[in-house]
């Protein structure tokens, strides 16, 4: 949960309303329902008795989750909000469509995420986040008049009008968005040019800080506990260290660090590979006790050498997403289907992984283990399909590639022959095929294949609820007559 501090950046926090209710009218309710029922289901069951079962996609229908005992959900400022003012959503994160939601669902899938603001738009969508963006504000209740899809005796929100629930009163900050001048002697912030291949700075803050509650501040104070003269804040949810008052690097325009805070709207956290700096002038800069004095003391400090990054393993969830929106659709979960792991947005089916990188940094070729193993196979991996002549994927190929329980490959290597948890018969497989950034948490698969090439390997969500890997989505498609979107991983470190 962010801690404020508005004696230092003086945000906008706004707490809950504890006498408004929620609107109860009945206007005509707008029906809509893009959910496609699969007329190849039965026959692709059939070929494809392995493939990835998920649980459903941008309107997936997931079990409510339980509500925590301890949280209390009031209406936030009256209830209804505007929202997509000016194209910015209020809340950032989008669970998608339901055909049962209540605001009550909303509220305990949001509690579920670790969320304090739940929110409810059109009848049936539902959004969470820490904070309201943009120049979205309260509004009239008639905006937030549509019923529920999940109880017509209830309203959840509107068009563009979205009923917003904070928990236990938490002070939550809105938008528009600013830079913070200053903050504990860290001054004169710069945005400058990054990426994810050469970072700019490698250090860390002392404490990991959850993406969601990302502020100027939490950044700072971890950067400076870690003994850090400099603090850099990049796409709205991460924190980097170091000690260079002017980077190695080339500047950009300060309007390109322009992505708000995740966990506080007022304020901008940097940009799309673009680092806010914030440096701590040097006669500002704690030093250690120097003990007795020297008779002669050098001229000028030695320079600040830099941390030795740490090898680190980490453990956590790992999150599924729509590639082009960031949508989250499920997690990976402890089954299978035929050995072929599932993802579902129930959080009490979720696998645990581990993986071990230096902090902060990217690691290529890694293997992710799967805690309670994947049907019996140590490590999440990918596996040839049961459709395919042989292991090859890549540009204009429609072959594609299962994502499973497997036992070890060396790094490096092309797919070996063997046993794994697709259940029909031994395919070939890779282990080690996952680059990881273990600062963002993204994670991406490299196949090889047996010539040696390395294709760009995309993520699929067949139907929505299937995952699978392909070289050319596009060929994937066509060969099999559907019309799939790519899906992402994304590590979620355990609080």
């Amino acid at each position: 949960m962010p801690d404020v501090d508005p004696t230092q950046s003086e945000p906008q926090t706004i707490k809950a309303d504890q006498t408004s209710c929620v609107p109860n009218s009945e206007p005509t309710l707008i029906s809509y329902n893009t959910r496609t029922q699969p007329t190849l289901m039965h026959s692709l069951l059939t070929s494809f008795a392995g493939a990835l079962f998920l649980a459903s996609t941008s309107l997936v229908s997931a079990a409510p989750a339980l509500q925590r005992r301890d949280s209390t959900w009031l209406p936030a400022q009256g209830g209804c909000w505007s929202d997509n003012t000016n194209g910015q959503r209020a809340l950032d994160k989008n669970l998608g469509g339901f055909d049962d939601l209540t605001p009550a669902k909303c509220q305990s899938l949001c509690d579920a995420q670790g969320f304090n603001l739940a929110g409810v738009e059109f009848g049936r969508e539902c959004f969470c986040g820490n904070t309201v963006f943009g120049n979205n504000r309260p509004t009239s209740a008639s905006v937030c008049s549509m019923t529920c899809s999940g109880d017509a005796g209830q309203t959840c929100g509107g068009q563009n009008g979205i009923y917003i629930y904070v928990k236990n009163n938490y002070p939550f900050t809105v938008g528009p968005a600013s830079v913070l001048d200053a903050y504990n002697g860290y001054q004169n912030p710069s945005c400058w040019q990054d990426s994810v291949s050469n970072r700019i700075f490698s250090g860390r803050p002392s404490t990991d800080i959850p993406a969601d509650q990302m502020t100027v501040q939490k950044c700072i104070d971890g950067c400076a506990a870690a003994g850090f003269s400099s603090a850099g804040l990049e796409f709205g949810r991460e924190c980097f260290c170091g000690n260079a008052s002017t980077p190695p690097a080339a500047s950009a325009p300060q309007n390109e660090c322009d992505m708000p805070c995740l966990g506080d709207a007022s304020r901008y956290c940097g940009g799309s590979n673009r680092l806010l700096i914030y440096h701590k002038p040097a006669n500002n800069v704690p030093q250690p006790n120097p003990g007795p004095a020297s008779p002669a003391p050098p001229t000028s400090p030695a320079p600040p050498v830099p941390p030795v990054p740490v090898t680190k393993t980490y453990k956590g969830v790992i999150q599924v997403l729509t590639a082009d929106t960031n949508l989250i659709v499920g997690y990976l979960n402890k089954d299978t289907q035929n050995g072929i792991s599932k993802y579902s947005l129930d959080p009490t089916n979720r696998e645990q992984f581990t993986f071990t990188a230096p902090t902060g940094q990217t690691v290529s070729r890694a293997e992710i283990t799967a805690v309670d193993t994947i049907d019996g196979y140590p490590f999440l991996g990918l596996i040839e399909g049961y459709a395919n002549s042989d292991s090859y994927i890549g540009p204009g190929n429609w072959q594609y590639l299962f994502v499973g329980g497997v036992s070890h490959s060396a790094p490096g290597a092309t797919p070996q022959t063997g046993a794994n948890s697709y259940f029909i018969s031994a395919r070939q497989y890779e282990s080690a095929v996952w680059t990881i950034n273990s600062a963002t948490g993204d994670i991406t698969p490299q196949w090889i294949n047996p010539d040696g090439s390395k294709p760009t390997t995309y993520l699929m969500g067949w139907y929505g609820y299937i995952g699978f890997g392909s070289g050319d989505p596009a060929q994937t498609n066509a060969h099999f007559g559907h019309n799939d979107g790519t899906i992402k991983f994304k590590f979620i470190p355990n609080p």
